[in-house]
């Protein structure tokens, strides 16, 4: 558990309380002051012993069978490098979820989408740690470390899959919408789209319509967004796992 800088009490008594009877595999690393995500992330993996790395935020919910299907697959698919699921985003509890973010299942889908839009939930993300450190590991990037992650992972020759089933509950009513529209996001989307065409990824026109793209997205009004979300970007009615 990575503390990105210093905690309120309340928040190290809950954590606490959960650590209790579990103080050899529950390790705290605590940041003097706050680094951001990317960062908070590579030095947290350092940390990791096991050979997979799970990913989820202090607000997600994972279904309770999330590590278990998510370690099956892994075992089941040695060629897998990393694999993600869909999610299901929420208000105020997950029995309010009524939107799904679903990504493609097989690699070569993956890469497609990768042209264009991030093709994994960074969220739901389980990862060979022996793959993530060959691929440099986490790097900082401006609200984009997992995406600029998956396209050096694919670069490396890493194989990445999803499974369909919604595993993690995503809370949206905290500002979604409007953490959607910062201006960082321009900076770390312009650097994506020379690394891709640096590397193959797409040509130059398409990176010239990205950035249209995520310029148009930015700018437009928190409603617009919502607007979008809830008709384009995302899938009405959340899958449960089975």
């Amino acid at each position: 558990v990575v503390f990105d800088g210093p905690l309120k009490s309340t928040q190290k008594d809950v954590l606490n309380a959960f650590r209790e009877g579990k103080e050899e595999q529950v390790i705290y690393v605590e940041l003097e002051h706050g680094m951001g995500l990317g960062d908070s992330l590579r030095i947290g993996t350092d940390y990791c012993t096991g050979d997979y790395i799970f990913r989820m935020d202090s607000d997600d919910i994972s279904h309770p069978d999330r590590f278990r299907l998510q370690a099956e697959f892994m075992e089941n698919h040695p060629e897998i490098d990393a694999c993600g699921t869909d999610i299901a985003e929420f208000d105020e509890t997950p029995d309010d979820a009524n939107r799904v973010r679903a990504c493609p299942a097989e690699h070569k889908d993956i890469v497609t989408m990768s042209r264009t839009r991030n093709p994994m939930n960074h969220v739901s993300a389980c990862i060979r740690k022996s793959a993530l450190k060959q691929s440099g590991g986490y790097v900082k990037l401006l609200l984009l470390e997992d995406y600029y992650l998956w396209l050096r992972m694919i670069k490396a020759g890493a194989k990445l899959a999803n499974i369909n089933q919604s595993l993690v509950y995503v809370r949206v009513g905290n500002g979604f919408e409007q953490k959607r529209g910062s201006r960082l996001r321009i900076t770390g989307w312009d650097f994506l789209q020379e690394y891709m065409v640096h590397n193959g990824f797409i040509s130059r026109p398409r990176a010239f319509l990205n950035r249209v793209y995520i310029r148009g997205f930015v700018w437009t009004p928190t409603w617009v967004k919502k607007l979008l979300y809830d008709t384009v970007l995302r899938r009405k009615n959340a899958r449960k796992a089975a």
